[in-house]
């Protein structure tokens, strides 16, 4: 127990710290800061879940699970926006833009920081998914 608990605050940690370097457009700067706070009000809850009893830290990781499936709905909407603005940028050209050098890629500032921005996006949705399945194991 006391070790799924620890990747739990390991993978949020590094989950913050993505949405910490992520900038988007104003528009989508909403999005963002729900993500950043209610993983923020997760890692509390996980804090506080190490002086409670097995019982007690089945019902917060099941509340917990239950607010990270709303978080990932607006990751996968942010997502999926920043895959647009991707395409966009690359003028639906991603894989060719990818075969250039790292060099050349960030020459392209605007596409270069979709690119950043967009894979920041899969990197927290999947982090969410490794969260929900470290709490499968906190709850059974």
């Amino acid at each position: 127990m006391e070790n799924a608990l620890e990747q739990l605050e390991m993978l949020l940690d590094d989950t913050l710290q993505i949405v910490d370097h992520m900038v988007v457009d104003r528009e989508y700067e909403d999005m963002l800061t729900s993500v950043k706070n209610g993983l923020f009000m997760q890692r509390q809850s996980v804090k506080e879940m190490r002086n409670t009893s097995r019982e007690e830290q089945q019902i917060a990781a099941n509340f917990i699970d239950e607010n990270l499936n709303k978080l990932n709905e607006i990751v996968q909407k942010l997502e999926s926006i920043l895959l647009d603005d991707y395409q966009s940028t690359t003028e639906h050209r991603i894989e060719q833009y990818e075969q250039l050098s790292l060099e050349n890629q960030m020459e392209q500032t605007e596409t270069y920081h979709d690119k950043i921005d967009y894979l920041s996006a899969v990197k927290i949705r999947e982090n969410i998914n490794r969260m929900t399945e470290v709490l499968l194991q906190i709850r059974s």
